[in-house]
């Protein structure tokens, strides 16, 4: 009769584990999948696309076409504010800190 009882709380122990972990799956599985992308997202395979048609133009056109263009140096305008002298900027940054 021990053991009868023994076996039936085991196999309810059992049973109980069983369901507490599938709940678990269903409700936090969702967590490691992605969102939908909604309408103009790219597809995995059109992202690799766009890479090799990088890939295969840098080769083309050397490193070179990998950095940023340098900005060309504008000419001073006519109308640009002029820089106070530095020695004023110093008097009104340190009136500033004593205020």
């Amino acid at each position: 009769m021990t053991s009868l009882f023994v076996l039936t709380t085991c196999l309810g122990a059992a049973a109980t584990a069983l369901t507490i972990s599938g709940w678990a799956w269903r409700a936090f599985a969702v967590y490691g999948q992605h969102a939908g992308g909604g309408e103009g997202a790219l597809t995995v395979w059109q992202l690799i696309a766009h890479v090799e048609a990088e890939r295969q133009q840098s080769e083309h056109s050397g490193r070179h076409r990998l950095r940023e263009p340098e900005p060309e140096p504008q000419s001073p305008e006519v109308d640009a504010p002029v820089m106070p002298p530095l020695d004023l900027q110093q008097r009104v940054l340190d009136s500033l800190y004593r205020i």
